[in-house]
C-alpha cells in the first residue's frame, strides 16, 4: 500500500496543478460575422497526442503543441482583418512583431528565414494564476498593447496573420503550465480529463466567448 501510495504521489506531481482558482478561457478570437462567426474559421489542428488529438480524432500533427484556427478564406480573409483576443484576463508578458506575415510554407531548412520557426509575430499573456496563453503567426504592427500591459478578458490584442512557421493564415493558441509545460484547454478520453475552456463546444467546433 505505502509503495502504492508513493507510485501515486509521483503520478500527481507529474499533471498540472488543478484548482476551482484556475483561470478559464474563451475563444481567442473574434466570432462577430465577419470575422470568426458564421464559419469565418475552422479547427485546422489540435494538440498532438502521440498521433490523436483530444477526442482521439486525427485532426492534429506529429508534435503539435496547440491549437490552430484557420481563416476560411486564407489571406483574403487575413487581409480583410480578424482579431484575435486575449482568452483570459492578465498581462502582456512577452511580444516579438515586425516578421514577414504572408508565409504559406515552413522554411526547416532555415529558422531564422522569412518563414522560418524562429520568425514569427506572438503575444505571450500571463494570467493570475501563473498560467500562460500564447497567440502565435500574428499579422505584423498590428499588436495593440505594449508589454506590461494589463487587460481583462476578451479584448482585440492584434489581427491574425500568417508570420513564422505557417502554411496559412490561422492563429495558433497555446495554454502553458508553470513546472509542466504545454497543456492542451480542450477535455477528451485521448486527453486531458479536465476543459479549460468557459464553453468548450463541440469537437471541430469553435469554444463559446464567454469570459471567466
Amino acid at each position: 500500500m505505502k509503495q502504492l501510495t508513493l507510485a501515486l504521489a509521483f503520478v500527481l506531481l507529474a499533471l498540472p496543478a488543478v484548482s476551482s482558482a484556475q483561470t478559464m478561457f474563451r475563444f481567442p478570437a473574434s466570432q462577430l460575422a465577419d470575422q470568426c462567426g458564421n464559419g469565418g474559421c475552422t479547427v485546422s489542428a489540435y494538440k498532438d497526442y502521440g498521433g490523436r488529438d483530444y477526442a482521439c480524432g486525427g485532426v492534429r500533427y506529429s508534435g503539435h503543441t496547440g491549437t490552430d484556427y484557420a481563416l476560411v478564406g486564407g489571406f483574403s480573409k487575413m487581409d480583410y482583418g480578424v482579431w484575435a483576443m486575449n482568452a483570459a484576463r492578465g498581462y502582456v508578458e512577452a511580444s516579438v512583431d515586425g516578421y514577414y506575415d504572408r508565409c504559406n510554407y515552413w522554411d526547416q531548412a532555415n529558422p531564422y528565414a522569412a518563414c522560418g520557426l524562429y520568425t514569427a509575430n506572438y503575444i505571450i499573456m500571463r494570467h493570475p494564476d501563473n498560467t500562460q496563453t500564447w497567440y502565435w503567426h500574428l499579422k505584423a504592427y498590428t499588436q495593440q498593447f505594449a508589454r506590461g500591459t494589463t487587460l481583462a478578458c476578451g479584448n482585440w490584442i492584434a489581427r491574425v496573420g500568417s508570420s513564422g512557421a505557417s502554411t496559412g493564415p490561422h492563429l495558433h493558441f497555446e495554454y502553458w503550465v508553470p513546472g509542466y509545460g504545454t497543456d492542451d484547454p480542450y477535455a477528451g478520453s485521448c486527453g486531458t480529463p479536465y476543459t479549460r475552456w468557459t464553453a468548450q463546444g463541440a469537437y471541430r467546433g469553435l469554444p463559446g466567448i464567454t469570459c471567466q
